[in-house]
């Protein structure tokens, strides 16, 4: 039996590795335009944003697939050492390119990582408990986001956006230490029917597919040329039929149940973080706002993301998440969509403000329940699988939508901008329109994620 000092020592320093992801994933939207004007890399800027998701996807099916053979300890410790690898190579990156491959590395990590920690809910933490622990999880953005634009902020001014990179690595491995007792317990639950070796291989050959796929679909979208948009295709048909055979059957035709929950988590995280990376490029260059002010509007949306979580958290009962997937989608596609119409002139900055926290609230609703049905639809032995299909589904969907979006805003972005100077509507328009159209999707597969009735 799992002692309550383990389920202590799980939150503590899950929800410490999360706040320190979480400072990081806000600091990295606050100084990176900065980083696009140093490393001379606006025309790539969403790669820097899609790399991480991309290679996730290989760190994820490795994990899913090692936490369900052995337990989460190993996947759990290889992640938190390539995470802090990622956040050193970026950190002191003299180029874009390397910049780029830091962050490839870091996702690589980061998605071993959340399949550790998930599997680790799965295998020690009653179901009753599940609700307010990933309540948890959601407010260890709370924090982080109230005060990481304003540390990104000093630091940009004093140390330099370097600095943002290389202060997590210090602080991870404590953050893992924590987390050892329930390590320990979190011993792999013994599977009726174990995987065979010949389908763990393929599920991670899989993986590689189409994580590099998405990772080409992201260097090949920036390519302003005949070659780079062929290649760019192509690696779309390969990301599309290696997700096929990757995630839950039925995906793409919103098959009930666990394959809806996993299109509903992919196309929200898509659409919240694909417009995510341009909100504080374009209030700082294209409505001259400060980098602390912009990352402000991050804050409030981690908050009202908490907000949301904490609503659905008071709920114990698994069914309730439908609805709160329902209410949660509408909202996120309302949010987006009003954060859009701050890329014309005659609107206003601080219209943002408000479309970005009733996005909050949406997504905030809508993730934590994703998490807690996919768990409560598979049975206890194959919850690292069940975890590594809804965060691997989720990175995916975000490098598509950041890799396609990154292209219309690199081809619509100006030849001649300078550094600092605004690029106009036109390229926000539609790297921004592509985030609005997945949460447009993710409110219709809300309504198919109840399974049919027996």
């Amino acid at each position: 039996m799992t002692s309550a000092g383990s389920v202590r020592a799980l939150t503590v320093g899950a929800v410490a590795l999360i706040s320190l992801t979480a400072f990081e994933a806000l600091a990295v939207a606050t100084v990176m335009p900065a980083v696009a004007a140093d490393l001379h890399g606006l025309a790539v800027y969403a790669l820097a944003f899609g790399a991480p998701f991309a290679t996730s996807v290989v760190g994820m099916a490795l994990a899913g697939a090692w936490s369900d053979g052995v337990g989460p300890r190993r996947p759990l410790v290889v992640g938190v050492g390539l995470l802090a690898i990622g956040l050193i190579l970026a950190g002191s990156a003299p180029q874009m390119t390397v910049f780029t491959l830091g962050r490839g590395v870091q996702g690589l990590g980061a998605g071993m990582l959340t399949v550790a920690i998930y599997a680790l809910v799965g295998s020690i933490v009653p179901e009753p408990q599940r609700p307010r622990l990933f309540a948890w999880f959601s407010a260890a953005w709370v924090v982080p986001a109230m005060v990481g634009p304003v540390i990104s902020s000093l630091l940009l001014h004093t140390l330099g956006w370097r600095s943002v990179f290389l202060l997590v690595p210090i602080l991870a491995l404590p953050a893992g230490l924590i987390m050892w007792p329930a390590v320990r317990d979190g011993r792999r639950t013994p599977a009726s029917t174990p995987p065979a070796s010949g389908a763990v291989r393929r599920r991670v050959l899989l993986a590689a597919g189409a994580g590099s796929a998405a990772a080409v679909l992201q260097v090949a979208g920036t390519r302003q040329s005949l070659v780079g948009r062929a290649v760019a295709v192509l690696a779309l048909f390969g990301v599309l039929i290696c997700a096929r055979r990757l995630l839950p059957r039925g995906l793409f035709r919103l098959r009930r149940g666990l394959a809806a929950v996993v299109a509903v988590r992919g196309l929200i995280g898509a659409a919240f973080a694909g417009a995510e990376a341009y909100l504080p490029l374009l209030l700082v260059r294209e409505h001259r706002w400060d980098a602390a002010l912009a990352g402000s509007v991050l804050t409030f949306g981690a908050v009202t993301w908490f907000l949301g979580a904490w609503i659905q958290g008071r709920t114990p009962q698994p069914e309730a998440r439908y609805g709160f997937s329902r209410v949660g989608t509408l909202l996120l596609v309302v949010g987006v969509g009003v954060f859009l119409l701050t890329t014309l002139p005659a609107v206003p900055g601080w219209i943002a403000v408000l479309g970005w926290g009733t996005a909050g609230v949406g997504i905030g609703m809508t993730y934590s329940s994703t998490s807690l049905l996919a768990l409560h639809l598979t049975p206890p032995e194959r919850h690292g699988e069940a975890s590594s299909a809804l965060n691997t589904g989720e990175s995916l969907t975000t490098a598509v939508v950041l890799a396609v979006g990154g292209a219309m805003f690199a081809a619509l972005l100006p030849a001649d901008v300078a550094a600092q100077s605004p690029a106009g509507p036109a390229p926000y328009l539609a790297a921004i329109g592509v985030p609005v159209l997945a949460a447009a999707m993710a409110v219709v597969a809300a309504s198919r994620m109840r399974p049919e009735p027996p």
